[in-house]
């Protein structure tokens, strides 16, 4: 995955409109633009500016982390309800 930072608002699944220069992911596998928070893209074009390989790596690394430590939260044990 690339980070790209939005030129323009757009809207995302969530129906919620995302500001300007906003972080944004491109998924190769699922080839389509993502938001950590808000979800896919739905302009499948959008206007966004390629960040540089570095921080863009920085980026994808603590998108990354973060979804590891949701992922690994914590959980109800069944015998606990």
């Amino acid at each position: 995955m690339r980070a790209y930072r939005t030129e323009s608002t757009y809207y995302f699944s969530s129906t919620h409109l995302i500001p300007r220069g906003a972080i944004v992911f491109h998924s190769e596998k699922l080839r389509r633009y993502i938001h950590p928070v808000e979800g896919f893209l739905l302009d499948g074009h959008p206007r966004v500016q390629m960040l540089p390989e570095g921080e863009s790596e920085v980026l994808e690394t603590k998108w990354h982390d973060a979804l590891a430590r949701y992922a690994d939260g914590p959980r109800v044990r069944a015998d606990s309800r």
